[in-house]
C-alpha cells in the first residue's frame, strides 16, 4: 500500500472519530516514505555533521535502512541543531539547521502529524498549514470587519512563543491523539537535541528546536488546545472571531465587554500553559464601522493595529463609504529598508553582474507579499528607496563616482528592476 494511501486513512478515521487515538504510527516510517521524504528536502547549509544532501543522498539506501534500524531499536539519537547567524539589518539573526538525517526524520513526522491533526485544525487557523496563506488570514479579517458586526479589536502579542512552549504540556497536546510512544519517543527526543554553536553543546529546556520542519506543525497543536478551542468556547454576549498566524492573532468582538473580560481571561489562559502576554506589544482598541462614523463624526480617527506586517486602519472609499485600509507597517518598512541597504553595502565590492539580479529578487518578494490592494503607494515607497541606495551604494565601490544620477536612470532603462504590482485584490 502507497503512502499517501496510508495517510489518506488515518485522514479519513481522524476526521470521522474526533476522540480516536492512534496506537500505531511509528510502523509508517519506512525506508520507502523516508526516501520520499529526502526526495522533497531542499538544498541548505549542512548541519553539525557537515553532511550535505547531496552527500547523504551517494548511498541512500545504506543510509535509510540504517536509520530505519537504529529507530526500531530505539537507537535513534537526533544530532543538536546547528545555530549560525545571518545578517538582519544593523545585526544578526539565529537560525537552526538539523543534520541532513534528522530532516529526513522531521518531515517524514510531520507528514503523519498532518494527516491526524489538520482535521482538528479550526478554519480561523492560517500559519503553516497546506493550501492557506497569510494572505488567506488577511483576506478573512478584512472581510469580518467589514461585514460582520466588529466594533473592538483585541491585538495581543505572545512573548517569545517558539522559545516557551512549554515541552509537557506540548506532549500531553500531542497525547490527545497519539498513545504510540515509539513516535512519541522520538518527538521527545528532537525536542531535547539542543542546540550546537561554534562547537560547544548548549541544551534547551523548552521551546522547539530553531528551523526545525516540525515546529509549526507542533506550534500549531500547541496554540489549538491553548487558545483556539478555548477561544471557540467562550461565551460572549455578541459576534466574537479569533483569526491566527502561527503565534500572531486578532480578535474581533461587537461588544466592548466581551473584549475587555477575553483579555483577562486570555491572560490566565495563557499563563497555564506557561506562555505570558507581552504588554507593550498588546492593546484593546475600538475598530470598525461603527467606530468609524462615531470618531468621523467627532473630527477624529481610529486607532490603528498590525497584523502580519500590514497596519490595519479605518479608511472611506471614493463614495464615502467606510473600508478596511491596508499598509505595509512602519517598522516593516524601516526593517526591510534597513536590511537592503546593509546587504548593499555587503555587496558593494562584488560584480554588479552578480547581485543586480539578487536585488530583482528581493524587489520582487516584498510586492509578491505587500502588493495588497489599497497598498500600491506603500510598495511604490519602497521602490524608490531601493533605487536611491543602489545609486547610492554603486558609487560607494571606490573613491570615484561610477554614475551620476542622470546616467543612472539610463543605467535601469537597460537594467531596470521591477516596478510595483499588485498581486492580492482584496473584496
Amino acid at each position: 500500500m502507497r503512502m499517501e494511501t496510508k495517510l489518506s486513512a488515518i485522514t479519513r478515521r481522524a476526521k470521522e472519530d474526533p476522540n480516536c487515538k492512534f496506537t500505531s504510527l511509528a510502523h509508517l516510517l519506512t525506508e520507502d516514505f523516508l526516501k520520499e521524504c529526502y526526495q522533497e528536502l531542499k538544498v541548505t547549509t549542512p548541519g553539525v555533521d557537515g553532511v550535505t544532501i547531496k552527500d547523504y543522498g551517494k548511498n541512500l539506501d545504506d543510509n535509510i535502512s540504517d536509520l530505519v534500524s537504529r529507530m526500531k531499536a530505539k537507537r535513534y539519537i537526533p544530532k543538536p541543531v546547528k545555530r549560525i547567524y545571518i545578517p538582519k539589518g544593523n545585526g544578526k539573526r539565529p537560525i537552526g539547521i538539523p543534520a541532513t538525517e534528522d530532516k529526513v526524520v522531521q518531515l517524514a513526522i510531520k507528514k503523519i502529524l498532518e494527516a491526524i491533526f489538520e482535521q482538528d485544525f479550526l478554519d480561523t487557523s492560517y500559519g503553516f498549514r497546506p493550501n492557506r496563506s497569510c494572505h488567506d488570514a488577511i483576506d478573512d479579517l478584512d472581510k469580518t470587519i467589514m461585514y460582520k458586526p466588529v466594533n473592538y479589536i483585541l491585538d495581543m502579542d505572545i512573548e517569545s512563543f517558539f522559545d516557551n512552549i512549554d515541552r509537557k504540556i506540548l506532549m500531553d497536546c500531542l497525547r490527545k491523539r497519539i498513545t504510540d510512544f515509539s513516535l512519541l519517543c522520538i518527538i521527545g527526543r528532537i525536542l531535547k537535541s539542543g542546540i550546537m554553536e561554534q562547537g560547544e553543546y548548549f541544551s534547551t529546556e523548552q521551546g522547539t528546536p530553531q528551523g526545525s520542519i516540525l515546529s509549526p506543525i507542533l506550534a500549531n497543536i500547541f496554540l489549538h488546545y491553548a487558545l483556539d478551542r478555548w477561544f471557540q468556547q467562550l461565551e460572549t454576549k455578541g459576534f466574537a472571531k479569533l483569526i491566527r498566524y502561527a503565534d500572531d492573532f486578532v480578535m474581533c468582538f461587537q461588544e466592548s465587554t466581551d473584549a475587555r473580560r477575553t483579555s483577562w481571561a486570555l491572560i490566565r489562559r495563557l499563563k497555564e500553559f506557561g506562555l505570558e502576554i507581552s504588554k507593550k506589544k498588546s492593546k484593546r482598541i475600538k475598530f470598525g464601522r461603527l467606530p468609524w462614523k462615531e470618531a468621523t463624526a467627532s473630527n477624529k480617527r481610529c486607532e490603528t493595529f498590525d497584523f502580519l506586517g500590514f497596519t490595519f486602519f479605518c479608511d472611506k472609499t471614493r463614495k464615502g463609504y467606510f473600508k478596511v485600509g491596508r499598509k505595509t507597517s512602519r517598522k516593516r518598512l524601516t526593517e526591510k529598508l534597513r536590511d537592503i541597504k546593509y546587504w548593499m553595502k555587503r555587496m558593494r565590492t562584488v560584480d554588479i553582474k552578480i547581485w543586480w539580479p539578487i536585488l530583482k529578487s528581493k524587489l520582487l518578494g516584498h510586492y509578491r507579499y505587500y502588493g495588497v490592494s489599497g497598498n500600491f503607494a506603500e510598495i511604490l515607497k519602497f521602490y524608490r528607496q531601493v533605487v536611491k541606495l543602489a545609486f547610492k551604494w554603486i558609487n560607494r565601490r571606490s573613491q570615484k563616482k561610477s554614475y551620476n544620477w542622470e546616467q543612472f536612470q539610463k543605467f535601469l532603462q537597460y537594467n531596470p528592476l521591477p516596478r510595483p504590482k499588485i498581486y492580492h485584490s482584496y473584496r
